[in-house]
């Protein structure tokens, strides 16, 4: 603020000067300052004491009503400290706290809604609250989805065979609330006069309430024409409750999936002719050979192979020689009845397998057949012991045996397997029968 010089009306000299509007460093100065007279300055004093007054009247009312004894119980025993008043919970709050741990544990579903990875870890998000924490934490999630099958490098018809595997694999792959709607929406597009069998197939394998994880064990060719292919796939099915994340049950399935070519020449699902069959118990009267072949440990069976068993399907004389083979060597099977064809593919012949008398094998100990070609491997030296025999009628494999005994023949869809027919039990011919002539279409 600025004073001007000159004379004031006292008749003394004025010297101008300027004070500052507001003071340094923002420090609150007191507007009666400088120049001013005692009776101002008592005037000061007595204000700021009633002004004291005031605020402390405030606070002692304020006080006042923060903790008058009020009416209630819960209010009483926090001022009174009387040990035998009802704590301060209402009895709901607990009962609320129960019910909403009971439903998470129950519904599994909302009982977090933080993202969860396939290995069942929490991606985002901080701590839980208090009272969800532990039901969390101790919650257990299904397993992660596997891997789709990958066909090996030397792998006939490897496209058809990553196309049958994919829809083997989404029908066993689903979670414990998808409807059999969900997982036949998960098929690429069925073929509309095929549609209705498909889904029946599906049905089998859906099980309502529970989680299910498919993993490929194998895909075989079952028949390929020009335009259309079976692919055989055995598939291990785990299936498993809410809130667990082990199987209940595994099921080994050998399923059936037809192909079909597109006009862009690419393979489409034109069906799945078989999801493998029924479980069927063990039956009283099992055979002797039939539960040794069922009982071996060096013969791998899917599950459908042994219902086909207990079901009386499988012809004695089969069992018989596939026990003779697992003398020799462990071996695993891709289908005996189930699974397969009734036909041979493209074609009005019944095949052996249809009447229970054939055996398709895919694998010995860990090799595949259809990685070890060469002459010089152990599949061929089986293959030469086998057709050697007199009660095996025919013999699909990757070789030629133009003397052998049996009837033999190759194909590419004898390329990845070998498959065994025998004579009916219970005799073998006799004399034995002369080498038959080698066919390249038979099975």
């Amino acid at each position: 603020m600025r004073f001007p010089s000159g004379v004031d009306t006292d008749g003394r000299a004025v010297v101008e000067r300027v004070v500052p509007a507001y003071p340094a460093y923002d420090m609150w100065v007191d507007p009666f300052e400088g120049g001013q007279t005692n009776a101002n300055w008592a005037y000061t004093i007595l204000k700021r004491f009633v002004f004291l007054v005031a605020v402390l009247n405030v606070f002692v009312l304020a006080g006042l009503l923060v903790f008058h004894p009020g009416s209630s119980d819960d209010a009483t025993a926090a001022v009174s400290g009387d040990e035998s008043a009802a704590p301060d919970e209402p009895v709901a709050t607990s009962d609320s706290v129960d019910a909403a741990v009971e439903f998470e544990v129950a519904d599994d579903s909302t009982a977090d809604p933080t993202p969860i990875a396939d290995d069942g870890a929490q991606t985002t998000g901080g701590p839980l609250p208090v009272d969800t924490q532990d039901v969390s934490v101790n919650a257990v999630y299904p397993p992660p989805y596997p891997d789709p099958f990958e066909p090996t490098a030397n792998e006939v018809q490897a496209d058809a065979k990553r196309m049958g595997t994919m829809a083997a694999y989404a029908i066993t792959n689903y979670e414990a609330d998808s409807s059999l709607s969900d997982v036949v929406a998960t098929l690429p597009r069925l073929d509309p006069d095929f549609a209705g069998a498909t889904v029946l197939q599906v049905q089998s394998v859906h099980h309502p309430s529970m989680w299910s994880r498919g993993t490929v064990e194998y895909a075989q060719l079952g028949g390929h024409l020009d335009g259309r292919i079976s692919i055989i796939v055995v598939i291990r099915q785990e299936l498993g409750l809410v809130g667990s994340g082990d199987p209940e049950r595994i099921e080994t399935r050998t399923m059936e999936v037809r192909l079909a070519r597109s006009e862009s020449g690419a393979w489409g699902l034109e069906t799945i002719a078989s999801a493998g069959g029924q479980p069927l118990d063990r039956p009283a009267d099992l055979s002797p050979l039939a539960a040794a072949v069922v009982d071996h440990e060096l013969i791998d069976l899917p599950d459908t192979g042994v219902w086909d068993i207990y079901a009386g399907y499988i012809d004695e004389q089969l069992f018989q020689v596939m026990l003779d083979i697992a003398e020799r060597t462990p071996y695993s099977v891709v289908v005996l009845q189930t699974g397969h064809s009734y036909n041979v593919f493209g074609t009005n012949r019944v095949s052996n397998h249809s009447v229970g008398k054939a055996v398709d094998i895919y694998k010995l100990e860990s090799e595949l057949v259809i990685d070890a070609h060469d002459p010089s491997s152990e599949f061929y030296a089986l293959s030469e012991w086998v057709v050697s025999r007199y009660d095996i009628k025919e013999f699909g494999s990757p070789w030629r045996f133009p003397d052998a005994v049996a009837h033999t023949f190759t194909n590419q869809v004898h390329h990845d397997h070998l498959h065994i027919g025998v004579y009916p039990y219970p005799t073998s011919p006799n004399p034995p029968p002369e080498p038959a002539a080698v066919l390249s279409d038979s099975e």
